[in-house]
Parts: structure tokens; C-alpha cells; sequence
């Protein structure tokens, strides 16, 4: 892993994602030289980190003439802004770079012409976790994908978690329904159960919903076993949680909620092609 850490990496868009990794790169120690930022509208915490961090921002592709061949880039921007991302300047400092794409819909046959038939393209999909080092991470590689390509990719999205590599691009669209909007759903749940408290006379009910997770997830790493052994644990026969959990289980009617709107989620990704 060593070698990841003597790269230039350039990363373009400063969003969510974008913000993310770069957080990953300075907790993983890389020099602030080694990263580049392509970000018209930087946000206050991205010139906060050119401030102290020293990392290289900069607003526009003329720009781009002042900064060496990145050794990666990640193309993190918005599924919309990436037709016309792929200037000539652009082109031309990145055509021998491995380039990771995280752009939810964007096929690799689609990166490949805008990109000038860069061979070296690679896509991905993660989620917002990596800003703490615990991502998952699915990558795909198609016969034209380079060797070194396959070898950095992975160097890389090891930083900030897991990595998976799936031999279908199809499968990214269901990763992204899944992973990618996961922590959404996770945090629309807790959401749901501080109201329910709320409504209920718990004061300080976001605080002892977020704890009531954390302690969840914090047990269930320690003790190692599945969710279904715990949850059984939990549910003593005929008791509170017995009536509660019967009651999500009746029909398939929790999992069918969920598998419904994850389906609609990986619809959308498809249709951003």
C-alpha cells in the first residue's frame, strides 16, 4: 500500500464524495501536494482545507496547465455536469492517468468516448463512510481495463474501506441502490424513531435513538454474529419485542417496503445513463 501513497491524485468535483475522499487522503498521511482539487464552487470547508492543509485547489480548467500529470483521478462530479467535463486541456493532462469514476449511471462505454477512449478508465461506486475509513467500495473492470489500472483502483478505494469487485456493470447500479443510498436509509430510520419517541415523551430522543445505534452496531461487532442470532436473543417468545418484530415480519411486509424502494433506486441509476 505503500506505493498509493507516492501518487498525485487529482480529484474532480468537491461534493459529498468528493469532500469525502479528500478527508480520507490527509487522515491516510498523503502529502498536501500530491492533492489536486478541480472545484469551480468550492464550498467553505474545501477552502478551509486549501488554508490549513495546503492541499492544491483550483477553480478552472485553464488552471489545469499549472499542475503535473495527476497518476489518478477521480471523477467525482454530478451525472449531469459530466458531458461537458472532458475539455481539451482536461484530455490532455490526464490521457495516460488511471481514471476512477463514482458518477452513479455513467457506464464505462460512456466514459470511455467522452474521455477520448482512455483505456485506463475504471468504475466504481462508494459510499459516505469512507470520511471515516469505513466505505464499501464496489469496482468493475472491463477487458479493456489495464492492469495497472486494476492494481491502483483498488490501492485506492482500499484507503477508505472495503472494495469489492463485481464481474457485471450492472451490478453497480444495484450496489448504488443498495450501498451507495444505504446510510440514507439508515439515518431515515433512526429519523423515524426519534419521532416515534418524541411523540411519546422522550425529551432527548435523537440522543438516545443515535445511542440505542451505535450501542447496536458496537455489540454486534463484538460479539461477532449475525443479526438474526442477536435479534433472536433480543425477542424473548411472546414478549414486547416478539409482538413488535411478528408485526414487521407479517407478510414480508417490512422486507417488501424496502426491497420496493430499492428497486426504485437502482430504476433511477439505470435511467441516469
Amino acid at each position: 500500500m505503500a506505493e498509493i501513497h507516492n501518487k498525485t491524485i487529482l480529484i474532480i468535483g468537491a461534493g459529498n464524495m468528493g469532500i469525502s475522499f479528500i478527508f480520507s487522503l490527509i487522515k491516510n498521511k498523503f502529502s498536501s501536494k500530491k492533492i489536486i482539487v478541480l472545484e469551480p464552487n468550492p464550498a467553505k470547508n474545501v477552502l478551509n482545507l486549501k488554508k490549513e492543509k495546503k492541499i492544491v485547489l483550483i477553480k478552472n480548467e485553464e488552471e489545469l496547465s499549472n499542475v503535473v500529470q495527476p497518476d489518478l483521478v477521480l471523477l467525482a462530479v454530478k451525472p449531469n455536469q459530466i458531458d461537458n467535463l472532458f475539455s481539451l486541456n482536461l484530455t490532455n493532462l490526464i490521457k495516460r492517468s488511471v481514471i476512477i469514476s463514482i458518477i452513479a449511471g455513467k457506464k464505462t462505454l460512456t466514459l470511455r468516448k467522452l474521455s477520448n477512449q482512455n483505456l485506463n478508465i475504471v468504475r466504481s461506486m462508494t459510499n459516505t463512510p469512507i470520511s471515516v475509513g469505513m466505505g464499501s467500495s464496489v469496482v468493475y473492470f472491463d477487458q479493456k481495463t489495464s492492469p495497472k489500472a486494476k492494481k491502483l483502483s483498488k490501492q485506492f478505494l482500499s484507503l477508505v474501506g472495503q472494495v469489492i469487485e463485481v464481474n457485471k456493470e450492472s451490478q453497480i447500479d444495484t450496489f448504488t441502490a443498495i450501498f451507495g443510498s444505504g446510510p440514507a436509509y439508515i439515518y431515515f430510520f433512526i429519523e423515524t424513531l426519534i419521532k416515534i419517541a418524541s411523540k411519546n415523551g422522550f425529551k432527548k430522543s435523537d440522543q438516545m435513538i443515535i445511542q440505542l445505534f451505535l450501542g447496536s452496531m458496537l455489540l454486534m461487532l463484538d460479539k461477532r454474529e449475525h443479526p438474526k442470532t442477536l435479534r433472536k436473543k433480543v425477542t424473548s417468545k411472546g414478549g414486547t419485542t416478539d409482538a413488535a418484530i411478528k408485526s414487521l415480519i407479517s407478510s414480508d411486509r417490512f422486507f417488501k417496503i424496502l426491497n420496493e424502494a430499492i428497486n426504485k433506486a437502482k430504476v433511477q441509476s439505470k435511467n441516469l445513463n
